[in-house]
C-alpha cells in the first residue's frame, strides 16, 4: 500500500504599501507677548517645529496629536530709541485624522509632520500674528500573512517543479530612546549671559549598521543656543556636537539586510547656569530623541509551482496574492550653494550671527533606474551691519535643489517615498552678500507591487492513473513545449524523457525535434 502525501506548509509575513496621502493645515493664530518681554517694534523671523507626540489606530480612522513650537525674533526700541532684540517662544496643540477605507484593517501608519510656510505679523506692541501651513504626510501599509506548500513527503513518485522568488519581510522594529547632556562655557572674551534667546538641535550624521542579531544606531546632534549678553546688546552664538549610540539585541538580522528609521528630538530643555566664580558663563542642555529602525529582508524563498504523480491523481490548490515588495532604501548626500542678500539692499554685512534652514520637498518623479526629488531650502540669516548703530537684521530666501537618485530597476509605475534632511548650514560673507552652503541627506525608498500564484495546498485524488498501453510514442516537439509539461501530460518522469532520448537536460528541447515518450510509467 502506497504511502499518503504529507504536505508541508510555510507561513510569511509581508509588509505592502497600501497608499501615500498628504493633509495642509492652516496655521492661524494670534498670541499676546508676556508681561515679562517688552513692546514689539519690528519681528525678524520666525521659526517653528512640529512635534508628534501620540498615534492611535481607531475604528475608521488615524488619529495623531502634537504640538507646534514657535520661536519668535523681534526688536524692541526703548525711550531713546534703542533697539534691542528679544525672542517670545508659542506653542500650540493640534491633532489630525486620516480617514481609512472599509479594507483598511490592521494597518500601520507611518506619519510626518512638516511646516510648509510660516510668518509673524505685528496686531500691535503687545500682539503678533502667526500664519502658516503645517503639511502632514502619511504612509499606510497593511501587514498580510500568506500561506505556501514548501515541502511535499511521503510518496516517491511526486515530481515537482520549483521557483524562486523574492520576498521582503519585516524581520524586526526596534524602538529608539537615548538621552543627550550639553555643559556649553561661555568664554571670559564674551559677556555674561542675560537670557536665551533660542535653542536650536539638530540630528545629522545619522548610522544605522547591522550585524549579526545587532542593531547599532549612532548620530550627532549639533546644539546652537543663541544668547542676549547682560548689561549691554551683544549677542552671540554657543556650539556644541554631541555623539549620542545605542546597540540593540535583534534576533535574525544581519549586515545583508535594508533600513529606514524615524528617530527624532522629542524634548528638549535649556538653563542657565553660574560658573565658579558666579557668573552666568555656563549653558546646560537636556534632550530625549526617540523614534523606532525598521529592519526589512530581502529573501529569496524556494516554492513550489506545480506538482503531478505520473501513478496517482493529485489537486493541486493554488491562491493568487499580491506581494509588496522594496525596490531599494537608498540615501545620497547633497551639497547646495547660493547667496542671499540683505533685507535692506543699503546695509552693509558686518558679521553673521547664526543662520538656519529647512528643507521642503516641492515635487518628486519616478524614472527608469532613478528617482529624481526637487525642492527648496528655507533659509534664514541673522546677522548684524557695519552703521553707527551695529544694527541686527535678518534675511530670509529659498534655496533651490534637485537630487536624482540612481536606483537599478526602477520602473516609472513605481512608488517613491522621500525624505530630506538638513545636515549642516554654513552662512559667509561674500561681496556684501550671504554665501550659503547646505548639506541635505536625501532618502528614497521605492515600493511596488506584484501578483504571484502559489500553491497553498495538495490533496491525493481516490483514482490510480492508467498507464499508456502503447509500448512507445513519438512525439514531435512544438513551440513552447517543455520537458516538464510533456512529462506531466503522459503520465511520465522528466529523467525518464532525459534518459531515453539522450538529452543535455530540461531545457534542450528544440521545435521540431523527435522524442520517445515511454508507454508505461517509470518512476
Amino acid at each position: 500500500m502506497m504511502s499518503q502525501i504529507d504536505v508541508i506548509k510555510e507561513s510569511i509575513q509581508n509588509e505592502q504599501l497600501l497608499r501615500e496621502s498628504s493633509t495642509n493645515n492652516v496655521l492661524k493664530g494670534e498670541y499676546l507677548i508676556k508681561d515679562s518681554h517688552p513692546d514689539v517694534y519690528q519681528i525678524l523671523g520666525i521659526e517653528a517645529k512640529a512635534t508628534i507626540t501620540n498615534k492611535e489606530t481607531l475604528a475608521d480612522k488615524i488619529m495623531i496629536e502634537g504640538q507646534i513650537n514657535y520661536s519668535v525674533m523681534y526688536l524692541s526700541e526703548d525711550e531713546s530709541k534703542v533697539t534691542s532684540i528679544n525672542s517670545v517662544c508659542l506653542s500650540e496643540k493640534f491633532a489630525d485624522y486620516l480617514d481609512l477605507n472599509n479594507e483598511e484593517h490592521k494597518v500601520i501608519c507611518e506619519v510626518e509632520c512638516v511646516i510648509e510656510h510660516i510668518q509673524a505679523s505685528i496686531m500691535n506692541e503687545r500682539k503678533i500674528a502667526i500664519d502658516g501651513i503645517r503639511t502632514t504626510r502619511w504612509q499606510l501599509y497593511k501587514i498580510e500573512e500568506f500561506e505556501f506548500v514548501k515541502e511535499i513527503d511521503g510518496r516517491d513518485d511526486i515530481q515537482v517543479k520549483r521557483k524562486s522568488e523574492e520576498i521582503n519581510q519585516i524581520k524586526c522594529e526596534k524602538d529608539i530612546e537615548l538621552m543627550g547632556k550639553s555643559m556649553i562655557k561661555v568664554t571670559m572674551d564674551k559677556p555674561e549671559i542675560d537670557e536665551i534667546l533660542k535653542c536650536s538641535m539638530n540630528l545629522h550624521k545619522k548610522e544605522v549598521k547591522l550585524g549579526d542579531g545587532k542593531i547599532y544606531f549612532g548620530c550627532y546632534c549639533k546644539i546652537e543656543v543663541l544668547c542676549k549678553g547682560k548689561d549691554e546688546n551683544d549677542v552671540f552664538l554657543l556650539q556644541d556636537d554631541i555623539y549620542l549610540s545605542k546597540e540593540e539585541e535583534a534576533i535574525g538580522v544581519n549586515s545583508e539586510m535594508m533600513t529606514s528609521n524615524q528617530i527624532d528630538i522629542v524634548n528638549a530643555d535649556s538653563i542657565i547656569t553660574a560658573d565658579d566664580l558666579g557668573e552666568n558663563r555656563v549653558i546646560n542642555v537636556e534632550f530625549m530623541i526617540k523614534g523606532s529602525i525598521k529592519v526589512i529582508s530581502k529573501d529569496v524563498i524556494d516554492v513550489i509551482k506545480d506538482a503531478y504523480s505520473p501513478s496517482k491523481s493529485i489537486e493541486l490548490t493554488k491562491k493568487k496574492y499580491e506581494i509588496g515588495l522594496v525596490g531599494g532604501i537608498v540615501t545620497s548626500e547633497l551639497i547646495i550653494k547660493d547667496n542671499l542678500y540683505p533685507k535692506d539692499e543699503n546695509d552693509k554685512i558686518g558679521c553673521i550671527i547664526c543662520a538656519t534652514g529647512c528643507p521642503v520637498i516641492t515635487d518628486k518623479t519616478v524614472e527608469e533606474d532613478k528617482v529624481k526629488v526637487e525642492g527648496v531650502i528655507k533659509v534664514s540669516v541673522l546677522y548684524k551691519t557695519t552703521d553707527d548703530d551695529c544694527r541686527i537684521d535678518m534675511c530670509n530666501g529659498e534655496i533651490p535643489f534637485t537630487s536624482v537618485i540612481d536606483l537599478k530597476g526602477t520602473k516609472p509605475d513605481m512608488v517613491a517615498l522621500c525624505k530630506v534632511h538638513l545636515e549642516n548650514l554654513d552662512a559667509t560673507i561674500e561681496a556684501n552678500t550671504i554665501g550659503v552652503r547646505a548639506t541635505l541627506s536625501v532618502l528614497v525608498k521605492v515600493c511596488y507591487k506584484v501578483n504571484k500564484e502559489w500553491i497553498v495546498d495538495i490533496v491525493e485524488g481516490e483514482e490510480e492513473k492508467e498507464c499508456k498501453k502503447a509500448s512507445v510514442t513519438i512525439y514531435v516537439v512544438n513551440i513552447g513545449d517543455t520537458l516538464w509539461d510533456l512529462a506531466k501530460k503522459y503520465n511520465t518522469t522528466m529523467d525518464s524523457l532525459i534518459e531515453i532520448n539522450e538529452l543535455e537536460g530540461a531545457e534542450s528541447l528544440t521545435q521540431g525535434k523527435k522524442i520517445i515518450i515511454p508507454g508505461k510509467c517509470k518512476f
